[in-house]
């Protein structure tokens, strides 16, 4: 028994003691979050070379139209990202060329009101561009 109590109270001084730190570190880490930020948004970026964006214009509701963005860092995919915001399915082209000029497309169907992401296996290939139509 006589073993448990100073385990009890070293507990309590420990909880204490970080009780009254934890003030202090919070201070710290609040001052180097922008740093830590700057640092995670240069290395998120380092591997993506362009954000591309392309809208199709909806039939309806008239001025609604479905946006369409992808990124250009990646060699083996592209993940193309999609909000629809139709009352009906949007069918878009994704046009992927290669770097010795060959050429391929890929279709894209959405269902209205819907938003989310595809990814599109298209080793050595980049996605140039999207229009409407499959």
């Amino acid at each position: 028994m006589n073993h448990r109590k100073p385990t009890s109270a070293v507990a309590a001084t420990g909880v204490a003691l970080a009780m009254m730190v934890t003030p202090a570190m919070s201070a710290t880490a609040q001052a180097a979050a922008p740093a830590a930020k700057v640092a995670a948004k240069s290395a998120d970026t380092a591997g993506t070379l362009d954000v591309k964006r392309a809208s199709i214009p909806c039939s309806k509701p008239a001025g609604k139209k479905a946006n369409y963005s992808w990124g250009t860092g990646s060699n083996d995919s592209t993940t193309v990202y999609f909000n629809n915001h139709c009352s009906h399915k949007v069918k878009a082209k994704l046009h992927f060329r290669a770097g010795g000029g060959q050429t391929t497309t890929k279709c894209l169907i959405t269902n209205g009101k819907t938003s989310g992401k595809k990814k599109f296996w298209v080793t050595r290939y980049h996605l140039k561009k999207i229009t409407k139509g499959c």
